[in-house]
């Protein structure tokens, strides 16, 4: 119901706007659509190319940052191999078996040493010495010398016994400063184990590292070791909120500053995350949703030499920032066209339609009656049909007028006729009974009779002016030719009818039996001197019941050769014709010699009880 509502209310205003307004909006609303489904599809596979390369160009950027990164391992590794080559630290440790005083000595010297490595070694947080040669001395100063003890009971400790020298992990002491740590053995010349010499890294060491390298703290960026396991987290933030811009001198300071711990991240990027998708050895990308801020772009690179890598996380949002400014100027510049398409459009449509307006002002004056208006032909074909046709139309019309007086003219004159010709059959009608009457005043029974049948004859034939009648008047109507004819004929005739009683008040074509009697009566020459015409007349039994009449009589027969369609004959033809004119091309009559002798005609007509039935049939509804 809602639907036909809003169809009706649609077409109403279809049919109120003007040609120009529907033009112009349908062509804006096409350009339109098809602006928004160039600029979304070109958008959409501009920046899905364009996210690909970047995800690549910043891939290579945090491989190149993984490999620059960690090349302090080198510098670590030589700083511990240094400690245990030198000759003089060997040779201190060696001779530490000597009096008190001659071992706290020795003891300085250690840890001038390992002070003087601290100094000329960067990034490192501290070195430390474990080894029980010294155990037997007071401290009197702090120093960075330990006993063994001290480390036998770390988990890493079992490895070291294993191996000259190896990267360990560490816990955070009290300063929060030591976060991953390298322990080399330092041996005596006769090959045992000395001391263990352990040179630590905090975060602010590893952090520093990726200071200078351009881009690679761009969103949180993640330390992940060899189980891949998330050592550290870092990021940039901007405390005065300009876009992520940090001057370079405090840098450094900054990134220190937003070292995140581990265990206080929420983002779904953690180490069971890293061990499910990252390959090992292997360096990629991947967009990831459900990110409160958004999808992220998380890119892993290649391990380092320690086996370690670094794992970024930049918003997606963010990356392509500058490629959804770019889009919307591509779309402020699409519809900045449109407009302008629109404004030439309308002029075009205006121009186009100029003709349309000058016909539909020449209308009007034709519908005030000016039939002397023309239309100007217009330079377009279609135009030029249109005015062409309009400028026939009034011409016609002007002929038409001149038609139409004179018709009504004749009309007029043709009603006078008809009255008059209304009397003409009353006239005869009277004429014919006055002839009865006066034959009865003679006692002449005979020719009374025959008046009376004619009599009986026109009026039937004539009708009214009605094209069908009932099959009882046309049966009557036989009956007075036969009974005409019998009277001048020097043969008997006998005539026998058998009908079906429920299509006597139907309605079939008049005189359509006395063409084929007034045959049988001509033609017939009975050789037993006596007539014979039978009316058989049935309805068939069918979904659609049809009435057929079948006339036979005993005369010749037809003549060899014949055929309907090649007859002369008037009668037979006329009712053949008016029966398919009137009811349709299955109905009609056939003629064929009979089993018997003579001709046998078969009439099929169909089955008309009532008037709106008729009416149907002769307004060419049904048939």
């Amino acid at each position: 119901m809602r639907k036909g509502r809003w169809s009706s209310y649609i077409n109403q205003k279809l049919q109120q706007s003007k040609l120009s307004t529907l033009m112009v909006t349908c062509f804006i609303a096409f350009n339109l659509l098809l602006v928004s489904v160039i600029v979304w599809l070109a958008y959409q596979s501009f920046s899905t190319v364009t996210f690909a390369e970047i995800s690549k160009a910043r891939l290579a950027l945090l491989n190149e940052s993984t490999r620059r990164g960690f090349d302090f391992i080198t510098g670590v590794t030589g700083t511990a191999y240094g400690l245990a080559s030198n000759r003089e630290l060997s040779n201190l440790l060696e001779k530490a078996d000597t009096g008190r005083l001659s071992q706290i000595h020795q003891r300085r010297e250690v840890s001038r040493i390992l002070d003087h490595t601290m100094v000329v070694s960067e990034g490192i947080t501290s070195i430390e010495l474990y080894t029980d040669v010294f155990n037997e001395v007071t401290v009197t100063m702090a120093d960075h010398i330990f006993p063994v003890d001290t480390i036998t009971h770390d988990s890493w400790f079992t490895t070291l016994e294993k191996a000259d020298a190896a990267w360990v992990p560490l816990r955070e002491n009290e300063s929060g400063q030591s976060l991953v740590g390298y322990a080399q053995r330092i041996f005596d010349s006769r090959g045992g184990t000395v001391a263990y010499v352990l040179i630590r890294l905090s975060r602010a060491d590893i952090v520093r590292r990726f200071a200078d390298v351009p881009m690679v703290l761009d969103g949180k960026v993640l330390l992940v070791d060899t189980a891949g396991n998330v050592v550290m987290q870092m990021g940039r933030v901007d405390p005065a909120g300009q876009n992520g811009r940090v001057d370079r001198r405090n840098e450094a300071s900054t990134i220190q500053e937003t070292v995140e711990a581990v265990n206080s991240s929420s983002s779904i990027i953690d180490s069971a995350w890293i061990q499910e998708h990252v390959q090992p050895g292997e360096d990629g990308y991947e967009v990831v949703s459900g990110q409160p801020g958004g999808a992220q772009l998380v890119l892993y690179s290649r391990p380092a030499m320690l086996q370690w890598r670094l794992v970024q996380t930049i918003p997606v949002y963010t990356l392509l920032s500058p490629l959804r400014q770019a889009g919307w100027q591509i779309l402020g510049i699409a519809v900045l066209g449109l407009l302008c398409s629109a404004v030439l459009a309308y002029l075009f449509v205006r121009q186009i339609i100029r003709p349309l307006r000058q016909l539909i002002k020449r209308m009007r004056q034709l519908e005030k009656g000016d039939f002397d208006t023309r239309v100007q032909l217009s330079f377009t074909e279609e135009y030029a049909h249109l005015a062409y046709g309009f400028n026939h139309m009034a011409s016609q019309l002007t002929t038409l007028m001149e038609q139409v007086k004179d018709e009504s003219r004749a009309k007029r004159e043709a009603q006078t006729g008809l009255l008059e010709a209304q009397i003409k059959p009353h006239f005869l009608y009277n004429t014919l009974d006055m002839i009865h009457w006066r034959a009865l005043d003679y006692e002449a029974k005979d020719i009374s009779r025959m008046i009376v049948q004619l009599s009986k004859l026109l009026r039937i034939g004539l009708s009214g002016g009605r094209l069908f009648i009932r099959v009882r008047d046309e049966l009557e109507h036989a009956r007075c030719y036969v009974s005409i004819q019998s009277e001048r004929l020097p043969f008997s005739i006998q005539y026998l009818e058998q009908i079906d009683p429920r299509i006597r008040g139907c309605y079939i074509p008049k005189i359509i039996l006395q063409p084929f009697i007034e045959n049988a009566v001509m033609h017939g020459h009975p050789e037993e001197g006596t007539l014979r015409i039978q009316v058989h007349m049935h309805e068939t039994e069918s979904s659609q019941p049809d009435i057929v009449i079948r006339i036979t009589d005993n005369g010749q027969g037809l003549p060899e050769g014949w055929k309907l369609e090649a007859t002369c004959g008037i009668g037979v033809r006329n009712v053949h014709q008016r029966i398919q004119l009137y009811c349709g091309k299955r109905y009609g009559v056939q003629l064929r010699d009979g089993e018997a002798g003579g001709v046998e005609v078969t009439i099929t007509l169909p089955r008309i009880e009532t008037d709106e039935q008729l009416n149907l049939w002769l307004d060419g509804e049904k048939g």
